[in-house]
Parts: structure tokens; sequence; C-alpha cells
């Protein structure tokens, strides 16, 4: 019992080790993009930087939901392929240590990776998505012009599509401006000026365009009548969808929703539509994102122990590659679920069940010392999946 014990710690330390730095190392890398993002909001649009610091704070447990199961599979993967390379496996199984015995430091990791997980996306990131949110509310009416970007399109505003040419550095004046207003059911409107500036309606809080030198083209939905109003000064609301003048009347998204909030969504539905999809998919998704740390793990010890990958950057791409397979099984369930195609709550698990059902296979086949060819793995692993789902035998092995 003592060697098991001691080449137990010695898996757990170096899994420990790892599974730190890829953890900081993924993180850091998920808020380099935001980062670059928040600064310009500092620089040109006159956020306090202390702003920028609560900002990454609220967004840490959003980053942590994926960053642990990558992390996992990043540590084990490397990890046991370090083992495989050194050949202490085959040591270990030459002193009758099996690979069923190396799981235990494994099955610790995860199961401490998905616990946090699920603190993360059960209570701490529908949390900080909702603090975060607010945050971005307050600015939106304090500081109106923060998303305005010259030469682009800007749909942000509801019923209504702004485009100006230039921009100042602060963001609140603007030149040359067109705006095709779709406020009217019954008119069109276009509307041009040669500069504005973004204001705030200070009895209301409502963000404002005062427009100055410009033109108002009315047109009929069914282009029978038309006019043009020419102005000197036209003060226009800009209302942005899903804000009230308080944050208290902000339209709450699914991700912001904490578990009891969703299931009574959920349950007081009456039509089951894309909105019902997606409130059952951000529920089942607590769940079934962390146990894929479960999953995840057991993929990498099944793949690092049939590969024959050299070197630490074979262990990040292979790691990486996995991890892209499972997002991108995620994303198509999320697609399949959101249309209906799929049930939204068994969707959601068809990644970690096909993730799964193959490295069971592999690490089967690696106890038997089997060879690892890719063919009978994988038609190995459909008619496993198969079997589990009730279908019947899968296509014939080749």
């Amino acid at each position: 019992m003592l060697m098991p014990r001691i080449i137990h710690r010695y898996i757990f330390k170096e899994i420990c080790v790892i599974f730190a730095i890829s953890l900081v190392t993924f993180t850091f890398i998920l808020l380099v993009a935001k980062v670059f993002t928040f600064t310009d909001l500092i620089v040109n649009k006159g956020i306090p930087p202390a702003v920028l610091g609560w900002l990454i704070v609220y967004k840490l447990p959003y980053f942590f939901v994926f960053t642990f199961p990558m992390s996992t599979l990043m540590s084990v993967l490397v990890t046991f392929l370090r083992l495989s390379q050194d050949h202490e496996i085959t040591a270990l199984k030459a002193s009758g240590v099996s690979l069923v015995q190396l799981l235990p430091p494994v099955l610790v990791v995860s199961l401490l990776a998905c616990a946090a997980t699920t603190t993360m996306a059960v209570a701490l990131m529908p949390q900080g998505n909702r603090a975060f949110n607010g945050l971005i509310h307050r600015l939106t009416h304090q500081k109106a012009y923060v998303g305005i970007r010259p030469r682009i399109f800007i749909d942000d505003f509801k019923d209504m599509v702004l485009y100006v040419n230039s921009v100042d550095p602060s963001g609140r004046h603007l030149e040359r401006i067109f705006i095709a207003d779709e406020r009217d059911p019954k008119l069109s409107h276009a509307i041009t000026a040669r500069q504005g500036t973004v204001l705030k309606n200070s009895n209301t809080g409502d963000m404002v365009l005062h427009l100055v030198n410009g033109e108002i083209h009315y047109d009929s939905k069914d282009l029978k009548r038309s006019d043009t109003v020419r102005f000197d000064t036209y003060d226009l609301s800009l209302v942005m969808p899903g804000l009230g003048t308080k944050e208290a009347d902000r339209d709450v998204g699914e991700k912001e929703m904490h578990l009891k909030e969703l299931w009574r969504m959920i349950r007081t539905a009456k039509v089951k539509d894309a909105r019902y999809n997606m409130l059952v998919m951000a529920f089942v998704e607590k769940f079934s994102i962390p146990a894929s740390c479960l999953i995840l793990a057991f993929v990498g010890v099944s793949v690092a122990v049939r590969s024959k990958a050299q070197g630490y950057s074979a262990s990040v791409a292979m790691a990486l590659a996995i991890f892209l397979a499972y997002y991108v099984l995620l994303s198509a369930a999320k697609s399949l679920g959101e249309s209906g195609t799929v049930p939204p709550a068994v969707g959601m698990w068809v990644p970690d069940l096909l993730l799964g059902v193959l490295a069971a296979v592999m690490f089967a086949r690696a106890c038997r010392e089997a060879p690892a060819t890719v063919a009978v793995t994988v038609f190995e692993a459909i008619d496993r999946a198969k079997g589990l789902l009730g279908i019947g035998k899968g296509p014939k092995r080749p």
C-alpha cells in the first residue's frame, strides 16, 4: 500500500502544478482581448481606471467556467504524457501497478475542478455578469458616446441605425451624421446633420443626440408621399434595448440568472419558443460544463497513454485540439437546441457523452494493450454510444 500512496502523491503534485500554470495562462489569454477594449475606454473615453479593474473582476467567473475544464485537461494530459514518454508507466506496469490504480489523483483533481466550476457557474458567474452589465448600463447612461465609432453602422439603439464620418477622441462630438429612423411604423425617416453632440437629459436621464444644421427626409412606407424639413438644431432621443432610465428597469439575460430565477422562468413559460430553449440550455449548462472536468480529465489520461507525441508543445497542441472539439460540439448543441431540432436539455449533455464514451473505449483498449487504430476506436465508441442511447448496433467495423 505504501508504493501506490507515494505514486499518488507524486502524480497529484505534478498535476496541481501544471493545473495552476494552465489556469493562469488560459485566463490571462482570455483577458487580453478584453483588456485592450477596456484600455481604449480609459485612454479615449475618460472612464476611470478603477472601473477597468472592476470590469475584469466581474468577468473572471465567466472565464473560469471555461478555463477550469481546459486546465484540468491540460494538466492531466501533460502529466501522463510525460510519464508515458519517460517510460514510467511501463515501469509501473512491470511492478504490478495498473492504469486503474493511477486514476485516484486524477479523480481528486477533476472533482475539485468540477466543484469549483459548479460554484462559478451556479453562484458567481450570474452575480458577476449582472454586476458587469449593471456597470456597463451606468456607463452607457453617464457616457453614452462610448460605443460610437467612425465609419461604422451602429444599430445598438432601438429602431435606429447611426453612421458618423468622424468622431473626436472623447467620442462626444460627431461630424457628418446619417441616421435611419424607423421609430414611426408609418414613416421612414432619414436624418442628416453636419455636427452632433451626445448629451444627457438631466431630468429623465435619457441619452440625447443634439444635431446641428441638418435635414429630415420623410417617406411613407408605400413611397407615395415624401417631405423634407431643414433644421438648425434638433434633439433626438437615443434608446438602447434592454436599458431603462433606472438600472432596476434593465432586462436581465439568462446568463445573469441564478438557478431559481431560471427555473421559475422555465416553469412559467407559456410558449416553448427559442427564448424558452435558451433558458433551458442556460439551466442545464450550469451542470454539464462542470461535469466536463471529469470527462476531459479521463480523456486526457486515455489520450496520453495511447499517444506517441513528443515534447511539451505537442501536449499543448493535443489539449487545445481536444478542447476545441468539445467547444465545437457544445456550440453545435446550442444551435440545435435553440432551434428545437434537439431537445435543449438533452443536447447540452451530448458533448460530454460523446467524449466520455470515446475516452472509455480508448482507456479500455489501453488497459488491454490493444492496437490503438483510430478507425477501430471510433467505431467501437459509436457502438457504445448507440448502445447507451438504445439506438441499436453501430456500423460494421473495418
